[in-house]
Parts: structure tokens; sequence; C-alpha cells
């Protein structure tokens, strides 16, 4: 893998019949940083990750994954892969308990699958007991470990948001795209949300690419920035850079930004 790029989008575009979503767009990321993509609703942000993630093959141009062209797989192959998402509106499994939400996430990982571990006898039981202290920890990075009994529904809307990242985690992703995390969260929450992705990428060595239109965020953590309007690619450079860019303002930040 050249250079440690983990994942490359060569000139892809989208088309649906004559409309372009994505057009010729091109950039790199490099393995354990934080790149994100901004840009105007309807700029073709989330075309993008399904792309990326297989809900839709591009018109043209290739998708490159650790070197493998992802247009060869299907969705479920991609997650094994190590691709994970997290979705603007929350997807939990709201009736079971925080620590559970987490253990059916490693399920592909496991030999034992999560409901027959649930039988108290027999193989599943020993490595049921081994997946829970490993679910632990992970409920320790995005500091859940006290709400492990709390079924999903009953968490604050912001600890739902850092458990969907969590079960991300859990299914062992070297990437994970996250989009728009910060949505509906309050200053505060927004805060803690950026503590805990700093924390996945300097301790579990992770990449993170992330759609996002909270720009403290978006500036106060990426490693680099990738700007969409109209389905092109029109900026990308160091936070620094895409906040001078005299294309990114008039497009997307607005000059009094």
């Amino acid at each position: 893998m050249a250079d440690n790029i983990i994942l490359e989008l060569q000139n892809v575009t989208l088309a649906f019949g004559g409309l372009k979503a994505v057009s010729t767009v091109s950039f790199t990321m490099q393995q354990n940083e934080i790149l994100s993509l901004i840009g105007p609703n309807g700029a073709g942000k989330t075309s993008t990750f399904n792309l990326i993630t297989g809900v839709y093959t591009p018109t043209e141009g290739r998708i490159l994954f650790k070197d493998k062209d992802l247009k060869k797989y299907k969705p479920h192959q991609i997650t094994k892969l190590g691709i994970a998402r997290t979705f603007q509106n929350i997807r939990l499994f709201k009736q079971l308990t925080v620590l559970e939400n987490i253990i059916l996430a490693m399920d592909h990982r496991r030999k034992v699958n999560f409901f027959a571990s649930l039988i108290p006898f027999g193989p599943g039981k020993k490595e049921l007991e081994m997946v829970q202290e490993q679910a632990i920890q992970y409920l320790e990075y995005a500091n859940l470990v006290e709400f492990k009994d709390i079924r999903a529904e009953n968490l604050p809307y912001g600890k739902q948001r850092e458990l969907e990242i969590c079960r991300a985690i859990a299914t062992g992703a070297d990437l994970l795209l996250l989009d728009e995390p910060a949505a509906g969260l309050n200053p505060s929450e927004t805060t803690q949300l950026m503590d805990i992705i700093k924390k996945i990428k300097t301790e579990l060595n992770k990449s993170i690419f992330l759609i996002e239109h909270d720009m403290k965020l978006v500036m106060g953590i990426s490693d680099r920035i990738v700007v969409l309007d109209y389905g092109e690619k029109i900026a990308e450079g160091s936070p620094e850079e895409i906040r001078n860019n005299p294309a990114v303002i008039k497009a997307y930040l607005g000059k009094g930004e």
C-alpha cells in the first residue's frame, strides 16, 4: 500500500441519468488520518459515502481500499474488509442494552453468533465472557461504561451518538465513516465528541473520514479537508488552507466565517 494510503478515489463519477451526483472526484486518505468532507447540501457528500460503502457503484472511476477495488464487493463484504459507517439518522438496536449493542456489532468477528451465545451453557458462554470484556474496553473510549446496562433508547441523545460511533469501532474496522456525527448535539456534547474522535485516532490508530456541517468540529479535529460543490471537488488541504480558500468561502463557508 503506497505511502500508507488506506483509501483512494480515482476520477469517480456517479450519474443518475443525466444528473451527476459525483463528478470525476479524486483524492486519497492516509492511514491514521482524520479527513473531513464538507460542502453545501446536495454537494455529493452522502453519495460519496454511499459509493465507498457499496450502496452505489461508480459510473466511472475506481475506489480502492487497501489497494482493493471496492467495485468487486457487496456492502456486507466491504464491512468485513474493514470499513464501518455511522448514519446521520441514528441506527441502534434501541430495545437492547448499551453493552448488547456493542456485542452485536462484534458478531461477524465471532465463531458463535450473538443469539447462540445467550444460551447459558456450551461453547458460546466462554466466548461471550471474552467478548463482554472487550466490549467494555470499547465503551471506555466513548465514556459509556456507566451506561452499559441501560437500554439504548433510554440514553440521552448525545450518548446515543457516541454509542453509534462505539458500535462502528467494535466492528474492528480500520476506516470509520462518520456521517454528521455532531448533528443535533449541543456545544458541550460536540466538544466531548471531538475528544472521543481524537482519542479513537491516537489510541486505536483508526482512520476517520467524516461528513460534517459543524465548522468548529471540522476545523478543530481534521488533518485535511476535501470540499465538494455540485458533485465536484473544488478544494483540498489543511484546515487553514480551506479556511482561506476563496472558492470555498464563496461556495460554502460564507464571507463572515
